[in-house]
């Protein structure tokens, strides 16, 4: 619901929405899904309000997708989400290296060009930019 109706931030920061996803995300006992969903759901809403930002916690999460396979669409929810936050004005280019997320763009752009997957190299190498980040170097076919 957070995604698709930005709408709705106001009502969840206002209610301690983010507190409660937070916690989820850390949450020992929740559930591998339940602490991804929550990390979505903070991206989305760190994406929209300048004055959030997300964790190391959230973007670890995250990032973690990127070398599990696709299994009912998370890591291509987990890739949509760290492309949108890295965009984001609430971006952080050191929490990013800190916690990897460039180094696993990096990679992620290599791999999707190689793959042929050009539209989601290019959101990669923009994603790298807006962390202040050279462009990756692709290999091109011969």
């Amino acid at each position: 619901m957070i995604e698709v109706a930005s709408g709705t931030h106001e009502g969840v920061v206002e209610a301690g929405g983010v507190a409660v996803l937070s916690f989820l995300t850390q949450e020992a006992g929740a559930s591998d899904l339940c602490k991804l969903v929550a990390a979505i759901a903070l991206v989305h809403l760190a994406c929209t309000r300048a004055d959030l930002a997300a964790d190391d916690t959230c973007l670890s999460l995250l990032l973690s997708r990127l070398d599990q396979p696709e299994e009912g669409g998370w890591r291509r929810d987990s890739i949509n989400a760290l492309l949108r936050l890295a965009t984001s004005s609430s971006a952080c280019a050191e929490q990013w290296h800190r916690v990897g997320g460039v180094a696993a763009l990096q990679a992620l752009a290599r791999e999707t060009a190689e793959e042929g997957v050009e539209r989601q190299a290019e959101r990669c190498d923009e994603a790298l930019a807006s962390l202040g980040v050279r462009r990756v170097r692709r290999r091109t076919a011969a």
